[in-house]
């Protein structure tokens, strides 16, 4: 009687464990790995829905510069200095930062399936502008009736600015059961700019001229590849192309001292404007989750 009281609680407590572990089981399969948020992100958005990747930002600006004009010349500048188009081009230097992409996968059927928007996060990065050819090279004013007036030349330094520029992007991923899944996106970017100054040491020394950079909106190309290495970790290269054309930058307020002309303290030379076409090639290489 003992004995057989003893095997019915065996298997009472065989079934109860086979139960728990069924359950975790399944709550295992259903929530994925044990992480800290794990469950909470899937209970928001869902399992194998909201995706996570962070890694290195390398970006190589390419400017084309469409015009630089200068307009508004004092009575002294336009003896110098012929108002209108001038000579010269403008660059930024290549960067790398971190970065993070933050992705939704979509439930569409569309050609297979494997559709997301991706966005990107980073801090913003410090974009310097720089000018090279005739505009940093030969001095802005030369001389005034024949009289040097020993302005220097400006250099390559000439401003800076913090560009924080949000893109969305419709992401479509090819072999979805294959480790290797390569992808194309397109979408859009807002090209926002802020604490623009001017730091060029002539163009500063007497004032402040009032920098302003215009937000314009622009589209983005995408190409990249995953490489699963589990269920829910992957990596991954990016390729992006970003284009914003048409972008206006003006200064204006601008005052340089003159050595060679005592009887002024300076010169105003008037307002400048800028205008290029703002485009970027982005690499990143990077570690993901899914969740």
């Amino acid at each position: 009687m003992t004995k057989s009281r003893y095997n019915k609680k065996g298997v009472v407590l065989a079934g109860l464990l086979g139960l728990f572990s069924a359950n975790a089981s399944a709550s295992q399969e259903m929530y994925g790995p044990d992480y800290p948020g794990v469950k909470f992100t899937q209970d928001i958005f869902g399992e194998d829905r909201l995706y996570f990747r962070l890694g290195a930002l390398y970006m190589s600006p390419d400017v084309k510069t469409n015009f630089i004009t200068l307009s508004n010349l004092s009575d002294i500048a336009e003896v110098a200095v012929e108002p209108g188009e001038q000579e010269g081009e403008a660059f930024s230097d290549p960067l790398t930062i971190p970065a993070a992409t933050i992705g939704y996968k979509l439930r569409w059927k569309l050609w297979g399936g494997g559709w997301s928007v991706e966005t990107m996060a980073a801090l913003p990065p410090t974009l310097e502008l720089k000018a090279k050819g005739r505009l940093a090279d030969v001095p802005l004013v030369t001389e005034a009736n024949g009289i040097p007036t020993g302005v220097p030349a400006l250099g390559e330094k000439v401003a800076e600015t913090k560009v924080a520029p949000p893109m969305v992007t419709l992401v479509k991923r090819f072999r979805n059961d294959r480790d290797f899944r390569p992808y194309a996106g397109l979408g859009v970017v807002y090209l926002f700019t802020y604490d623009s100054h001017v730091t060029n040491a002539t163009l500063t020394e007497v004032g402040e001229p009032e920098l302003d950079i215009e937000d314009k909106f622009g589209w983005v190309g995408q190409l990249g590849v995953d490489w699963r290495i589990s269920d829910y970790w992957w990596l991954a290269a990016d390729f992006k192309y970003i284009s914003v054309e048409d972008v206006s930058a003006t200064m204006e307020r601008t005052f340089i001292r003159a050595p060679g002309l005592p009887q002024y303290q300076y010169a105003a030379v008037g307002d400048a404007e800028f205008n290029a076409d703002m485009n970027v090639y982005a690499f990143s290489l990077g570690a993901g989750f899914t969740f």
